[in-house]
């Protein structure tokens, strides 16, 4: 039986011409963010937690510990076939933005619990919202070895987007086109990711979303990119406050192309995304002593 996906958040991408202009209303936003959302939000929701017994489409893939965080960081994994994304193309009518036969996805997932508290091996609530809601991109070069650079392409103004979901209300919307360059072990070429990034978070209540689309689109990331490979990835991430203390959520799929063949990305993922807690928590610390 096909589940129940959306033809948006996947890694085959969305192209500019998918959008609406850069200077489109609020109005004329709000049909594509609502839509991203009613896929997104969704499709991380059932991720198992501490607090909750119940059947899960993410498969456990053991856990990992590392010096400079107070939480163990989970990991799960997700797989959307390829009998599901023919489904979306066809219902869609998507064969202009995909290949005849797409590949299967393997989400890759994390979970971890922090303290909430502006101290080392955790990270206080409004740190979260400073360098994942709001700079979300900068952020992740400043503490991320393998991040080289970013620059925001395009950004439209959402002021006033709302959108009624599960009985909760997301505003604050933002909506850029951006890309960022990573590093490869050398002799791999650097990678150059391009992708429509949204946020959004819950009115009354402490929790936002990050959701990453691949950009697919020929001219985006080219202009003097010259050496670089461009990979792709798609992700959802998710910070909301629980009973537990900060909940950080984040899934991907990703292919970084070039020669690094598919089955030695999937098993260098969940370990690579792990890690990014790690960075992060240990970068925060030193921004509180002052460093640079």
């Amino acid at each position: 039986m096909v589940e129940q996906y959306g033809p948006l958040v996947r890694l085959w991408g969305v192209r500019r011409s998918q959008l609406p202009n850069p200077d489109a209303s609020s109005r004329e936003l709000l049909p594509l963010l609502k839509s991203i959302l009613l896929e997104a939000l969704p499709f991380i929701s059932d991720v198992p937690s501490s607090t909750t017994i119940k059947t899960s489409s993410w498969r456990e893939k053991g856990t990992k510990k590392f010096p400079n965080t107070e939480s163990p960081v989970q990991l799960y994994e997700r797989k959307v076939t390829d009998e599901d994304l023919e489904y979306l193309a066809r219902k869609y009518k998507l064969s202009s933005a995909r290949s005849d036969t797409p590949e299967p996805e393997t989400w890759a997932l994390r979970r971890s619990v922090h303290r909430d508290a502006a101290v080392a091996g955790t990270a206080e609530w409004d740190e979260f919202v400073r360098y994942f809601k709001e700079g979300h991109a900068e952020a992740e070069k400043e503490y991320t070895p393998s991040v080289l650079s970013t620059r925001v392409i395009q950004e439209w103004d959402c002021s006033g987007v709302e959108v009624p979901f599960d009985g909760d209300v997301w505003t604050d919307w933002t909506l850029k086109l951006e890309e960022s360059v990573h590093k490869l072990p050398k002799p791999l070429q650097k990678r150059l990711f391009p992708v429509f990034q949204a946020t959004c978070s819950v009115r009354g209540r402490r929790e936002f979303l990050v959701i990453q689309i691949a950009a697919k689109e020929p001219d985006v990331g080219v202009k003097g990119q010259r050496g670089r490979v461009r990979g792709a990835y798609t992700s959802i991430e998710r910070l909301r406050e629980t009973a537990e203390g900060t909940e950080w959520v984040m899934g991907t799929v990703s292919d970084a192309r070039g020669a690094l063949p598919p089955w030695m990305q999937r098993l260098a993922v969940p370990g690579q995304i792990a890690k990014d807690v790690e960075f992060f928590l240990k970068w925060i610390a030193n921004q509180r002593r002052g460093g640079a």
